[in-house]
């Protein structure tokens, strides 16, 4: 039953950017928990499935490294295999029953969220189907599965319906059960749906709505990639923005640069003419200022910040970023590792942010999370019930090369805009940089490594849905449905 695990995992990778088949990811499903719905070696079959679909999701950051790609496909790979092995335990212990197994899904689903290093959402099988059927009327329901339940609970309704086929057809005795279970199923999703749109329409059409005029800087980079060293090259990243900046024209409400865009030797925070340079620019365009960078802190470490500028071009605030890229901008168990030679690359663990921040543009309130973050649900959720209008994403993204890896973050902040109903600004330095409205549209956006300016207007939200107000919900109500079913039928069979 091998076989299947890797035609499976095939599948699912060819479902995402950069390749785009979309509707493989419920042949990829299937095909998976069937084999392991045959209780054969199911860590082997778990482990071959996430390897072979996340080591080439994943492709982008060989550019990091051989180094880095491997353990990270490996790791995938063995969270699958451990999944797997509950899965397959459970199976047998509930005689294939739908809820129980259902649950192990949404156990699973959550732990990705947080584990290992603070979690590795990327890869949640909803957001693959931003990449064609959200605008078809086929898939109408689609936006309303993300606002009621977000990318992790949609990811949980996809991944039912070919659990149920693979039961189905592995137990032709008990489809008729099974159907039924379905409907059951299918009818506590529709009353959840239906009760969350009573109670919240009447509430959100009372909401006045505002624009802001938005302009993001993709400066570009001379050398891309975490290897691809070049003379100056930070000071060149910097020189791209603030010329680009100067080539502007007009009043923007915000201009936004993205991450690693100013840093170091270019920190508005420290030097004096850099911020000279900024202050004009935010004078000259009437418009305040969201700056991504970093800096130095003692010899150790360093922080990775997000500026906030006013029009009279003094820094009113900054966001710290919290979540660091385990590996990239820090080294877990740094004493025990220094013997590695690549290591050497990350010589300084980056200093965590506390929390969220708010900034007032003009009457609106955005915050911004960067880079790895964005990719994160709790991040963007937690930015929205702080109060934020609009949020802003600032990242670098040169790791990624020329992979689906930059599409693929599109497509997760696109599930987070339409799961808060919130404008996005996503902001790469080498792009693909995108505008993204609150139902989750790519208004427009840049191509990779390519040096110019984007600017839109953004419709901004102050609408709660059922999903930024109480999250992952959903898979809580089923693992407690799931376990209360295994443990009734526990209960039996012992008496």
């Amino acid at each position: 039953m091998f076989i299947y695990s890797l035609i499976g995992g095939i599948l699912y990778f060819l479902s995402f950017p950069p390749f785009d088949f979309w509707y493989l990811i419920f042949p990829a499903l299937y095909l998976f928990y069937y084999s392991l719905l045959t209780k054969e070696k199911s860590f082997l079959s778990g482990f071959i499935f996430g390897s072979v679909a996340y080591g080439v999701i994943l492709l982008g950051i060989q550019s990091i490294g051989l180094e880095a790609w491997i353990p990270l496909t490996i790791l995938m790979g063995s969270m699958y295999g451990l999944f797997a092995k509950l899965f397959s335990y459970l199976n047998v212990k509930s005689e294939n029953n739908f809820y129980v197994l259902l649950s192990a899904l949404a156990i699973f689903d959550l732990l990705r969220a947080y584990f290992p290093f603070g979690g590795f959402p990327w890869g949640f099988p909803s957001t693959v189907l931003l990449t064609g059927p959200i605008d078809s009327p086929i898939f109408f329901g689609m936006h309303l599965y993300f606002k009621n339940f977000g990318p992790t609970g949609s990811s949980l309704l996809i991944q039912s319906f070919p659990l149920i086929i693979a039961l189905g057809v592995l137990s032709k005795n008990k489809q008729r059960n099974y159907f039924k279970n379905y409907i059951i199923f299918s009818l506590i999703i529709f009353t959840i749906i239906i009760f969350n749109l009573l109670v919240s329409d009447y509430q959100n059409n009372q909401i006045e709505s505002s624009e802001l005029n938005i302009t993001i800087v993709q400066g570009n980079s001379p050398c891309p990639g975490a290897k691809n060293r070049c003379s100056n090259e930070r000071q060149r990243i910097y020189d791209s923005h603030l010329s680009q900046t100067q080539s502007l024209d007009g009043n923007f409400d915000l201009v936004v640069w993205p991450e690693s865009s100013t840093g170091f030797n270019n920190d508005p925070g420290i030097h004096t003419k850099v911020q000279n340079d900024i202050s004009t620019e935010a004078m000259r365009l009437d418009s305040y200022f969201l700056i991504g960078g970093d800096r130095p802190v003692e010899n150790q470490y360093f922080e990775n910040y997000g500026i906030f500028i006013n029009k009279d071009g003094e820094i009113v605030d900054q966001y710290l970023k919290q979540h660091p890229v385990p590996f990239g901008e820090y080294i877990p168990f740094r004493k025990y590792l220094e013997w590695i030679p690549p290591l050497a690359l990350v010589p300084r663990d980056m200093v965590r942010g506390d929390g969220q921040k708010i900034f007032m543009v003009n009457d609106t309130k955005i915050s911004t999370v960067i880079s790895f973050e964005g990719s994160f649900q709790r991040y963007i959720r937690n930015s929205v019930q702080d109060g934020a209008e609009l949020v802003v994403i600032l990242t670098n993204q040169a790791s990624y090369g020329e992979s689906g890896m930059s599409d693929q973050f599109i497509l997760m902040s696109r599930a987070n805009a339409i799961s808060n109903e919130r404008p996005i600004v996503h902001a790469a330095i080498t792009g693909k940089s995108a505008f993204i409205d609150y139902n989750g549209k790519v208004i427009s956006k840049t191509e990779l490594f390519e040096t110019e300016t984007l600017t839109e207007k953004l419709e901004v939200s102050k609408a709660e849905t059922p999903y930024s107000k109480y999250g992952n919900y959903l898979n809580y109500i089923f693992i407690v449905f799931g376990a209360s079913v295994f443990a009734r039928r526990f209960i039996r069979l012992a008496g």
